[in-house]
This record gives C-alpha cells, sequence and structure tokens, in this order.
C-alpha cells in the first residue's frame, strides 16, 4: 500500500492538508514538519507513495527531497512567488491557492498509477479506434497544464511511470487522463 505524507514547516498547514485528504478518503501516514522527519519515515516504508510538500520546511528546502527519498512522487503546493521555480522541479506542483479537486484529483493520479489498471482503461485501450498517440499527447498536455511540467518532463513523467509499474505508456496516459478528467 502507499503512503501519503504531508510536509509543511506550518503545523496547522499541515494538518489541514491532511484532514482535508482524509475527508475524501485517503489515509494520511505522516504528517511533518521536517524534511528529516520526512526522510525517516520514507525509508522506514520503502515502499513509496506521494509526499504533499510546500517548498520550504523547517530544516531544509524540501525540493531537495526528491533526490534523497527517490521512491516517493512529490506534490510541491507553491505559492505564485515560486512558479517560475515549478518548470526546473521536475516533480508535480500546484500553485496557491489549489482547489480542494486538484489536489485530490492530482493525489490519486499519484496513487492509481501504481495501482492496478481499471477495467474502464483496459476497454479503451481494446477499442478498435483508439488513438495511443493522441492519448500520450492529451495526458502530457493535461500534465503541463496542472502540474506546471514542461514537455519533456511530462513525456519523462509518463515514461518512468510507465517502466515502474510495467504498463505501456499508452494505460499510463489514460489513467492519468481518467484520474483528472473527473
Amino acid at each position: 500500500m502507499s503512503s501519503i505524507i504531508v510536509a509543511n514547516s506550518n503545523p496547522d498547514y499541515a494538518k489541514r492538508i491532511a484532514a482535508l485528504l482524509h475527508s475524501t478518503g485517503l489515509y494520511v501516514a505522516s504528517v511533518s514538519t521536517t524534511g528529516a522527519s520526512v526522510m525517516d519515515f520514507a525509508h522506514r516504508h520503502y515502499h513509496g507513495g506521494v509526499v504533499v510538500s510546500s517548498a520550504k520546511l523547517r530544516d531544509m528546502p524540501a525540493v531537495n527531497l526528491p533526490d534523497v527519498v527517490p521512491n516517493y512522487d512529490f506534490l510541491f503546493l507553491m505559492g505564485s512567488q515560486f512558479a517560475q521555480m515549478c518548470g526546473r522541479l521536475g516533480c508535480a506542483s500546484l500553485i496557491l491557492p489549489v482547489k480542494r479537486r486538484d489536489l485530490v484529483d492530482t493525489v490519486n493520479m499519484f496513487l492509481n498509477i501504481s495501482g492496478f489498471t481499471p477495467l474502464s482503461v483496459k476497454k479503451q485501450l481494446a477499442a478498435e479506434n483508439f488513438d495511443e498517440k493522441a492519448a500520450l499527447k492529451k495526458a502530457k498536455e493535461l500534465l503541463m497544464v496542472r502540474n506546471h511540467f514542461t514537455e519533456p518532463q511530462a513525456h519523462r513523467f509518463i515514461q518512468k511511470k510507465s517502466m515502474d509499474t510495467g504498463k505501456k505508456t499508452a494505460e499510463t496516459s489514460l489513467i492519468i487522463l481518467n484520474t483528472l478528467n473527473t
């Protein structure tokens, strides 16, 4: 089972984000204010998951964590002053203020990619008129708009997730489209 870690330098904000995710049925395994506690939890629960984090934590910049915690996907919640940094991170990011639905859908996307393929996706893949290139293009565009990826980063993200899970890129693209287009 994938773990969800919420990290924010302000403990009240971290608890609010965790409560929001919990209210939608997602289990938050850890709420942290420091990078050290995120690293400690992630190394004890090495099976992976999602870290929802602000750009800065109490003891370190959170943007350094993806290099140290390899099995986890990172979703950075950043203020507009950090918008320029989003493209350079190589991780998903949402600009504050974040819509509740966008946050929940993005976390679900990370969790769904590593899980079982839904029957609806299998049916779409089996359809004769299914265009793999169009699905890949739409998924990349959605990641670029919603999570501030550049085009190469979006392509690399889909490719990496496909390789990590043993799924085709078209299948991963459809999971992204079905999760984020709700």
